[in-house]
């Protein structure tokens, strides 16, 4: 199957982690307290209990405490980080870029792939497939489509057989190509679509299109309208 598309990451996470982990720590801590004045309480006059081990324990706590602190300092930086790249992002908006993905979700309007050949082909044969593999629509490419360099393949929704692909679903391009001593070319594939928004939800900086959310990452190169 084709790349996998970057957009529908994991959800983020609804709280923050350092936060989750100190109140674990603190009630394991209590825990712990309680445990420990119950057996001091309860402790054998005779055979007193060794003081060495509480004393390691909480050592163990308090390093965990501070890793605790330190990771919470990262997420905070990391936010700020984020939000400064969102900032940046900003100027993006509007702009046509080209995204390294094969993948594509369709909204009814045409998606425009591209792909690259490094060198003329004897033949070749584009493909469209669903998230299984299954191919969905393929055809020859024509005479120009053999050269070496890059080719839009502009998709209008048609499957084999005339009907329209269903519109909200991820679809993915595949072109396979050999040349003259029926050798596979190495075909690389992306996607031109235009940045509609910028979305830090997903621990990255990710960018919107109308042919799903990527990573800032994914794209490959800015080009003016």
């Amino acid at each position: 199957m084709a790349d996998t598309i970057s957009f529908v990451p994991t959800a983020p996470p609804t709280a923050n982690t350092a936060a989750n982990a100190q109140a674990s720590l603190s009630d394991n801590f209590d825990t712990f307290l309680t445990i420990l004045t119950a057996q001091i309480q309860n402790q054998d006059p005779l055979e007193p209990m060794d003081s060495n081990q509480f004393t390691e324990q909480l050592v163990q706590f308090s390093g965990v405490e501070q890793q605790i602190r330190v990771n919470s300092q990262l997420e905070t930086l990391i936010k700020a980080t984020n939000s400064n790249a969102g900032a940046s992002l900003s100027g993006y908006l509007g702009q046509t870029a080209e995204i390294d993905t094969a993948g594509a979700q369709y909204t009814g309007d045409p998606v425009n792939w591209r792909f690259a050949l490094p060198s003329d082909a004897a033949k070749a044969t584009i493909t469209v497939t669903d998230a299984a593999g299954k191919v969905l629509y393929s055809r020859a490419a024509t005479e120009d489509e053999l050269e070496a360099g890059p080719h839009d393949f502009i998709w209008n929704g048609e499957l084999n057989g005339g009907a329209a692909a269903e519109a909200g679903e991820p679809y993915w391009i595949n072109v396979v190509a050999e040349d003259a001593n029926a050798k596979a070319l190495t075909v690389s594939h992306s996607l031109v679509t235009t940045i509609t928004g910028v979305d830090l939800t997903y621990g990255e900086p990710a960018l919107t299109t109308p042919s799903g959310v990527f990573a800032y990452s994914d794209i490959k190169r800015l080009m003016r309208q």
